[in-house]
């Protein structure tokens, strides 16, 4: 087993058990900080899959899931922070 493959492995099983934490919080901001790891987590085997194939469409695939990513993240935290307020 290689390096890169290890490493996959290793971000398979942390993406895993923050998956449980989605779960199982229960804050809201502890799921939402859950949810970023997660997808982290997912980019970083993405990317580790492009340099283990040797193939570049993946890192595109992975910079595009990442914008999304990131602007639902602050779309999720927009969203709690405004239901929050009073009217």
């Amino acid at each position: 087993m290689s390096f890169l493959q290890l490493m996959i492995t290793a971000l398979l099983v942390a993406s895993i058990i923050f998956s449980f934490s989605i779960i199982k919080a229960r804050n809201k901001w502890k799921r939402l900080v859950a949810y970023s790891l997660v997808s982290v987590k997912v980019i970083m085997i993405i990317v580790l899959y492009a340099l283990m194939t040797e193939t570049t469409f993946f890192l595109d695939v992975a910079v595009v899931y990442a914008l999304l990513s990131y602007i639902g993240i602050i779309v999720i935290a927009n969203y709690m922070l405004e239901w929050r307020r009073p009217k």
